[in-house]
């Protein structure tokens, strides 16, 4: 097992809220990159993948208040 599964298994098993929120930016920001560059499929998939994270956070948040 290489490094990155050691440091996978320790994660707790419902990622954090700020970790979806990153992961939330990080798609925006590619999606915007792809946008600029014409990429017009890359960007939407980027966009969805987004959205997904932010609702995945909302979710956590939600969850977090019971």
């Amino acid at each position: 097992m290489n490094n990155h599964h050691f440091a996978h298994r320790n994660r707790s098993a419902t990622p954090s809220r700020q970790r979806l929120l990153d992961r939330y930016k990080q798609y925006l920001q590619s999606a915007e990159l792809k946008s600029l560059a014409g990429d017009r499929v890359g960007a939407e998939n980027d966009y969805q993948h987004a959205e997904h994270f932010f609702r995945s956070a909302a979710q956590q948040k939600d969850a977090d208040r019971l």
